[in-house]
């Protein structure tokens, strides 16, 4: 009878926690299923009402599961190798690296089902929720209150504004990013489909692996959201900075309670710089490289108690199989902990610093390797080195190298000239400033905490000893910061540039933590002074007050002009402010043109939404250099008219669509097979609106006007000058007849004329 009874006493505690852990997992269930409903996309463009409303909720309540699992993967990683994590951000990154080095494994094996994968993050949860414990009552902390409440309404704002509205303004997310996941969803691996050959979004994707998981049963808008979480992850990143190099409680009791208030304080204040970290383009991985930077940065500075040797080889892996380059960075993170520690004497730190630039460079080996046996070239960037060793047998298979050629050559002539003398100005103009707002700050809390002590003396108490380490923090810090700018201002390349904005969130931290050193030098000197009752609260409140003016003038604003509240309230994407994307002309071509395929003349910026787009038949409107088409760019755009035609013609494409008044003709538009006179003799009008042109192949039956081939090929002749105008020289002719490119660039800005061809 015992026995029965003890037996039903565990079968009930069973069933009580199978009950509360599936009332959990609930939300999440009905989450996933709302934002995979059939259509959701398309009545976010188009219609707006309660499907936003559902799938901006949806997401609200997801999100947080998103971040557990993460959390979890570091916590179970960390079990599996018998090893504690120093604090919550390492399981997070650990977490993250995990996933990042599983999702690739799974999608390089063709394996990436969500049953296997919502299986496995379902395990993952389940044994997580054993260690869940009753949380510590604490006092009530208002300071930390305050400052917290300051800190959900940034991070509310951010989310809805960047995460949780889809990126429809930049056309990189909508034709390099969201296709690679959805495809990814589609084949279960992260190898490319015959049929569609998208290498560019390969050599972007592939590593990614955390996306990958989550692409698997979540839309590619899950990006965002993952980027969220990482922007968040960055602000953990800020707070443990903050904590090892600006300890306020070595001043006394009166400091360690605010201690943790102005650490989050800190934290608000980098994610919400300018121009800062909201403004970068979450559709993309950016974010990713942002927080494994900063987390690396930490690592490399932290002192031998929070160090983590395992947590710096996983991250410095994880980062460089996402994208190989940028290793280099992390290689540079590496040598600046490396030579700090090495000068300090510290083994374990050097040795930690080490560990992360070689799982760096290991990763980014890896993945060169890789991408050479696949795709014939181990990077397309920087393309002028890599070039010399790729397969032209390879990579036809995927796409034609003329087109780099020709992307090289355009984007080398827009860029400004490599300058070192620039880039030491940037890098000593960056170290002033910090120097500079470094000693106003500590000369103003200085004042404060000197007036405070004789104002309001409190009764002096033992202090804790000054932190180690300070000052390699410090230093690694600073150089770091230094050390982009210089990147930044001697190379001029606009896409490092737009990654290397991650660091305004640093510059908050080291100017805080630079003011602290000074007024620890000031403290020894005079203990006295730090003993008042009323600058940590001074100094609580006024860093609160200009978190919430920097709330105010820059994510608020943002929030505003991109018309978020108008999106959480129903409004459908097209309408909103900052959205010029028109998705009626994809469906009219959809619609107009049956089976067959369209290849876009011109208006490559204003087809951007039809390109890889889930509201059209998979392969509707042909990409310029991601199709079929661009593997035979060779024969149809550098080729002799009847070449281009029959390559056409066995590839089976019978329309071509030229948008009116538009000069952005790109590539194809420029092959011979569409001169004036070959345009007369060989195609004919299949349909024509205000708008555009869809012409085809021509019949006895169906003759092309002589207006319709006088207005196309003006646009093309138009289109010929502006590149000359801006380059000095026409791109195109230089990749077709092999001329050497001797433009000389003339006014970038005339390439605006594209789009209006004026």
């Amino acid at each position: 009878m015992a026995e029965m009874d003890f037996a039903r006493t565990n079968l009930r505690r069973i069933a009580e926690a199978l009950v509360w852990r599936a009332l959990i997992l609930a939300p999440a269930v009905l989450s996933i299923w709302c934002l995979n409903r059939s259509g959701t996309y398309r009545a976010l463009i188009f219609d707006g009402g309660w499907t936003t409303r559902f799938y901006v909720l949806a997401w609200i309540v997801l999100t947080p599961y998103l971040g557990w699992i993460v959390m979890a993967a570091g916590r179970l990683t960390f079990s599996l190798i018998k090893h504690d994590a120093a604090r919550r951000i390492d399981e997070f990154f650990v977490g993250a690296s995990t996933l990042i080095l599983a999702g690739l494994t799974l999608g390089a094996f063709s394996i990436l089902y969500p049953q296997l994968v919502l299986g496995s993050m379902l395990a993952i949860l389940l044994w997580d929720t054993r260690s869940f414990r009753q949380p510590k009552r604490t006092a009530t902390n208002y300071a930390l209150l305050l400052v917290s409440l300051v800190g959900f309404v940034a991070l509310g704002m951010v989310f809805l504004d960047r995460a949780a509205m889809p990126d429809v303004v930049s056309t990189d997310v909508q034709q390099l990013y969201a296709p690679y996941l959805a495809e990814v969803a589609r084949n279960h691996s992260i190898w490319l489909a015959a049929d569609n050959p998208i290498f560019s979004d390969f050599e972007i994707g592939h590593g990614n692996g955390l996306h990958l998981l989550m692409a698997t049963f979540l839309p590619p808008q899950v990006t965002q959201i993952i980027s969220f979480l990482y922007y968040v992850a960055i602000g953990g990143v800020i707070f443990e900075f903050a904590r090892m190099l600006a300890p306020l409680e070595m001043f006394g009791p009166q400091w360690d309670r605010v201690a943790i208030p102005i650490a989050l304080g800190i934290a608000i204040l980098g994610l919400t710089w300018a121009p800062g970290l909201h403004i970068m383009e979450f559709g993309k991985y950016h974010l990713q490289t942002a927080a494994f930077f900063s987390y690396s940065l930490l690592v490399v500075a932290r002192s031998p108690k929070g160090r983590d040797q395992f947590g710096a080889g996983i991250c410095g892996l994880a980062l460089a199989v996402s994208y190989p380059l940028y290793a280099a960075y992390m290689v540079l993170i590496s040598g600046l902990g490396a030579f700090t520690k090495l000068l300090r004497g510290d083994r374990s730190g050097f040795i930690t610093s080490v560990t992360l630039g070689v799982g760096a460079v290991a990763g980014c080996l890896l993945i060169f390797a890789v991408n050479y046996i696949y795709l014939g070239i181990p990077a397309t960037n920087p393309y002028s080195i890599f070039r010399h060793v790729a397969s032209t047998n390879r990579f036809s298979q995927f796409g034609s190298l003329d087109i780099l050629d020709f992307f090289v050559l355009s984007q080398s002539l827009g860029v400004s000239d490599f300058s070192i003398r620039n880039g030491w100005i940037s890098a000593i103009g960056q170290v002033k400033a910090l120097v500079k707002a470094a000693s106003l700050l500590a000369m103003t809390s200085l004042v404060v905490a000197f007036a405070d002590s004789k104002l309001f003396p409190a009764r002096s108490s033992l202090s804790k000893a000054g932190p180690t380490g300070m000052v390699a923090g410090i230093f690694i810090l600073v150089a770091y910061l230094a050390s982009v700018r210089f990147l930044d201002s001697t190379l001029q390349i606009p896409s490092l540039q737009r990654l290397s904005i991650h660091v305004s969130a640093l510059i908050p931290v080291a100017i805080i933590a630079m003011a602290f050193f000074a007024l620890t030098m000031a403290w020894r000197l005079a203990p006295n002074w730090f003993t008042g009752r009323a600058a940590p609260h001074i100094a609580v409140l006024g860093l609160s007050v200009v978190c919430a003016s920097v709330i105010h003038a820059v994510p608020w604003r943002s929030f505003q002009a991109d018309g978020t509240s108008l999106f959480v309230n129903g409004r459908p994407l097209d309408q909103m402010p900052r959205v010029t994307l028109d998705w009626k002309r994809c469906d009219e071509l959809q619609q107009s043109t049956g089976s067959d395929r369209v290849l876009a003349l011109n208006g490559y910026r204003a087809m951007v939404p039809c390109y890889f787009s889930s509201l059209l038949t998979r392969g509707k409107i042909i990409h310029t250099y991601e199709s079929d088409v661009a593997r035979n760019f060779t024969k149809i755009a550098l080729g002799d008219a009847d070449t281009a035609e029959a390559t056409l013609r066995s590839l089976g494409v019978k329309l071509f669509y030229v948008q009116k008044g538009n000069c952005d003709f790109w590539l194809n538009g420029f092959s011979d097979l569409f001169q004036k006179d070959e345009l007369t003799r060989r195609f004919a009008i299949h349909r024509e609106s205000p708008d555009y042109w869809i012409l085809t192949w021509k019949h006895s039956d169906q003759p092309l006007s002589s207006e319709a081939a006088i207005g196309i090929s003006a646009l093309r002749t138009r289109s010929k000058d502006i590149y000359q105008e801006a380059y000095g020289v026409d791109p195109f002719e230089v990749v077709k007849h092999h001329l050497p490119p001797n433009g000389r660039r003339g006014d970038l800005t005339v390439l605006e004329q594209l789009s209006r061809c004026h």
